[in-house]
């Protein structure tokens, strides 16, 4: 009896997760799709963007509920003038899909990232 009462509110747990996720895609949609008109990405680099956001749409839902012992787990990326040109480089990434990613990153809230006019990086981004 008991196995069932936990596998039941396991499945109200997902099933609020879930419901929550498509609230934020829905509320995010429109700044998802601004970012892609902003950049005019590839095709492969339109859908690493999407994935990006979904990603980025799941650490929400993780830590909305979150205590602050929680919040130790995250990991976060620094960026202190570090050239953009060296992510291009160092990833084989266009620099459009990088700025586009930092813009959706900034724009959901989990990122706070400048680029000066010199190309340089500062500001701190959750990595997931």
């Amino acid at each position: 009896m008991k196995h069932g009462k936990n596998s039941r509110k396991r499945i109200q747990e997902l099933e609020r997760r879930q419901r929550r996720l498509l609230e934020l895609e829905e509320e995010t949609r429109e700044c998802y799709e601004s970012v892609l008109e902003r950049y005019q990405l590839p095709i492969k680099d339109q859908e690493d963007l999407e994935r990006e956001w979904k990603l980025g749409l799941n650490v929400i839902v993780e830590y909305e509920d979150a205590t602050p012992e929680d919040f130790l787990y995250l990991d976060i990326g620094a960026y202190n003038s570090e050239p953009l040109s060296d992510l291009v480089g160092d990833w084989g990434v266009s620099e459009a899909s990088w700025r586009a990613c930092f813009d959706l990153a900034n724009a959901l809230g989990l990122a706070l990232i400048t680029i000066d006019e010199a190309g340089n990086i500062n500001g701190e981004i959750v990595m997931y």
